[in-house]
């Protein structure tokens, strides 16, 4: 259960930093976000400390190093094939953050792809 809460805290401050990067954090970013928080309650089997943790992460701003660093950490503990699943996982989820606004501004494509070489 460790994992799983560390992976679903990781993707909402990634996917909060992303949607932050260009200085606007837009309604239809928000919305995406606030999306993926209620399908994690619609799963099931969460438990309130998953939804106070990923509620927690989402209250704070983070910068490009500490979501790296984080990635990085959490993916030493998972095997290589998962480590694979979650990269493939959170390159869709980030891209999805980014375009939700139809808008992909440069300070995005740049951290898009800063990210993208320090975790792929």
């Amino acid at each position: 259960m460790e994992k799983l809460i560390n992976t679903i805290t990781l993707m909402a401050k990634t996917g909060l930093f992303f949607a932050s990067a260009d200085g606007d954090y837009s309604d239809k970013e928000k919305n995406f976000i606030d999306g993926f928080i209620s399908g994690i309650e619609n799963i099931g089997d969460i438990d309130d400390e998953l939804k106070a943790k990923v509620n927690d992460a989402i209250s704070h701003t983070y910068t490009l190093y500490e979501i790296v660093k984080e990635t990085q950490q959490l993916l030493e503990g998972f095997s290589p094939d998962e480590q694979s699943a979650i990269k493939k996982s959170l390159k869709a989820f980030v891209n999805k953050v980014i375009d939700a606004d139809c808008e992909r501004k440069s300070t995005e494509q740049e951290n898009y792809l800063a990210w993208k070489k320090a975790i792929m």
